[in-house]
């Protein structure tokens, strides 16, 4: 401690008492030191060991340095003022090598601010620009966390052919998945919704179903037409429908539908294809009430129809199962789905039971070919729907794939003249040993026909499928009399013109491009012939005939579609009973009532679908259905 310097902050060891202060005190600047021999402050008097000399009390003996207060004592006596000299700087002189220190009262002049920096504090700039700072801040931080999941985010490639089989496969598990937890999602959050109507034209109010839950759906179809037919059957008996479908085990891989058949499948497109066309709130009610009376009617093995007898039940399984196709009721449906997969199974094991996979019970009757062309009508319509599905349908490919096969076969080829592009009884024809026929009957070609429009829809590769469109078409053109109805004049009244001109018509309709002349004919006459004889569910309840009349003017749209749709709606809405069913009409000719009450009822649904289950033709022009 004797070589160290006293400091003027005194000894932290022996904290100074502060004197106490009585009366008026004059206080002046700090005293001032002058340089030592070294150029520091001089030090306070030491002894002879180097100790600040003290007072009697303890205190240093140098009044005034701060961290040294005075003694008590010396509270009372002025303290000596030594102010610095006014208006001269205070110097010290430099020593050879040791560093100076300015003076601690040497005056700095203070910098002027930026007079923009403070105009913009006092427009509270600061806390706009931290404001900004950290909105920036949030916005950097929500587009990487945006960028990163778009980077994790698994891609589909939906390109057919491209890539590695390895891609190619991954792919298709992929888009398995993605489909799966949409339909997991729609089966737990889609509630059955009952569409309420107080008259036929109320308005249509949609419900809350989320309908992207179906990205992908929609179905109108092109496709889904039916309609009952062949004069020449039983009282009892059923007149078909065409149909179109897909195999689910072997459309993983696929995952959009023809434009034609998706308006169907998404609930608000499908409710507002309604409104567009002529339909009410009415008609979706009658639909629901219908496939809930249809599920109270089918059989546990499946099938709908006539429990006692085999005859029919394969017409009448196709077409329930068009109805609930039509508002696209698949396997994977939360309502109806064991209801859809019990009827596609039976109509596959009768293909596998039957030669050339015929799809009937009665193979060996006129009726075989009637039932083959609905059956696969059905399962094609299916087969195409299935890209949406997630189930798996042993068989049902191989049984559609026949069953195109052998209507292909069987159609009438040149040498049967104007028998052409027809079909006759073929099953009856193969149990009889005969593979070829010169007989022509547009009734069973209408069924065939809209089996073969449903083999086009499904993207199949089968040989020989687009020559027999075309021969189909020549046909039915070749058919056409000259006032545009079909039908031979001298046949039963139930072959008269009226009874085919719907059938013929909406195959050129369909089919046939470029035969815009031949279809307006065909529409002409029957304007003609329903502006003399108006649909009347008691005077003329030819169902067959009214099922066929409703896609040919719906097809044609416009003017043509609302004359017609005027005369049907009331009539078909009024003779809904309150279970779901539909009463018996009066025909006024012996078979076309329809009398089989389930035959009534597929005929009834797939007429009120017509709304959304189609594409118009005319709205398209020329263009055919397969051209879209």
């Amino acid at each position: 401690m004797s070589d160290h310097p006293s400091s003027p902050q005194g000894d932290e060891s022996s904290p100074p008492v502060p004197p106490k202060i009585t009366g008026t005190q004059k206080l002046g600047p700090p005293p001032s030191y002058g340089p030592g021999h070294l150029g520091y402050p001089g030090a306070a008097p030491t002894n002879s060991l180097g100790y600040p000399v003290q007072n009697e009390l303890g205190y240093p003996i140098q009044p005034g340095i701060p961290g040294y207060p005075a003694a008590p004592q010396a509270s009372s006596a002025e303290p000596v003022n030594a102010a610095l000299p006014v208006d001269e700087e205070l110097t010290v002189d430099a020593v050879a090598g040791e560093v100076f220190h300015p003076p601690a009262l040497t005056h700095f002049e203070t910098k002027r601010r930026n007079p923009l920096i403070e105009a913009w504090r006092k427009v509270g700039g600061g806390s706009l620009t931290l404001s900004v700072i950290i909105h920036v801040g949030i916005l950097l931080v929500g587009g990487v966390i945006v960028i990163t999941q778009q980077q994790a985010e698994k891609q589909v490639d939906f390109l057919p052919g491209g890539g590695t089989q390895k891609g190619a496969l991954a792919s298709a598990e992929m888009q398995h998945k993605v489909q799966q937890k949409k339909r997991t999602s729609l089966n737990k959050t889609m509630p059955m919704k009952k569409i309420v109507s107080t008259n036929a034209n109320s308005e249509i109010t949609l419900p809350d179903a989320p309908p992207d839950l179906l990205d992908v759906p929609d179905v109108s179809s092109a496709l889904g037409s039916g309609s009952l037919g062949a004069p020449g059957f039983s009282k009892s008996s059923v007149n078909l429908t065409f149909g179109s479908g897909k195999s689910m085990s072997s459309m993983a891989s696929f995952v959009t539908l023809p434009p034609s058949m998706k308006q169907r499948c998404a609930t608000s497109e499908r409710l507002e294809k309604l409104r567009q066309n002529g339909g009410n709130a009415e008609c979706e009610r009658a639909v629901s009430a219908s496939l809930e009376w249809l599920k109270s009617q089918q059989h546990k093995d499946g099938y709908w129809g006539q429990a006692g007898g085999k005859r029919d039940r394969a017409a009448m399984t196709g077409l329930a199962l068009l109805c609930y196709l039509g508002r696209c009721e698949t396997p994977d449906s939360p309502f109806y789905g064991d209801n859809v997969m019990d009827a596609i199974m039976f109509l596959v094991e009768l293909s596998k039971k039957n030669p050339y996979g015929a799809i009937t019970e009665d193979f060996k009757s006129n009726h075989g070919a009637y039932e083959h062309g609905i059956a696969t009508y059905a399962l094609g319509e299916m087969y195409t729907l299935a890209r949406l599905g997630s189930k798996q349908l042993p068989g049902m490919r191989e049984a559609f794939e026949k069953g195109v096969k052998l209507i292909i076969e069987t159609q009438n080829k040149a040498d049967a003249k104007n028998a052409e592009g027809s079909w006759d009884y073929y099953t009856k024809n193969l149990a009889e040993g005969k593979k070829t026929s010169n007989r022509e009957d547009l009734s069973v070609a209408g069924w065939q026909y809209q089996a073969l429009k449903a083999a086009k829809y499904t993207g199949l590769k089968i040989d020989g499928l687009s020559s027999a469109i075309n021969r189909t078409c020549d046909y039915i053109e070749r058919l056409q009399t000259k006032d545009g109805g079909y039908g031979k004049p001298g046949r039963d009244m139930h072959y008269n013109q009226w009874s085919l001109t719907g059938v013929g018509t909406l195959g050129l309709q369909t089919l046939g491009k470029g035969r815009t002349a031949s279809i307006k004919k065909g529409i002409r006459f029957l304007r003609d012939f329903l502006t003399e004889e108006p649909l009347d569910w008691e005077k003329n309840c030819n169902l067959y005939c009214w099922y066929y009349y409703t896609q040919t003017f719906f097809q044609a749209g416009g003017e043509d579609w609302k004359f017609y749709n005027e005369q049907f709606l009331p009539q078909i809405l009024a003779a809904q009973q309150p279970d779901g069913s539909f009463k018996k009409g009066r025909p006024n000719w012996p078979i076309g009532d329809a009398a089989d009450p389930v035959y009534r009822q597929v005929l009834c649904t797939l007429m009120l679908e017509v709304y959304y289950r189609y594409l118009k033709v005319g709205d398209r022009e020329e263009e055919s259905f397969f051209d879209r």
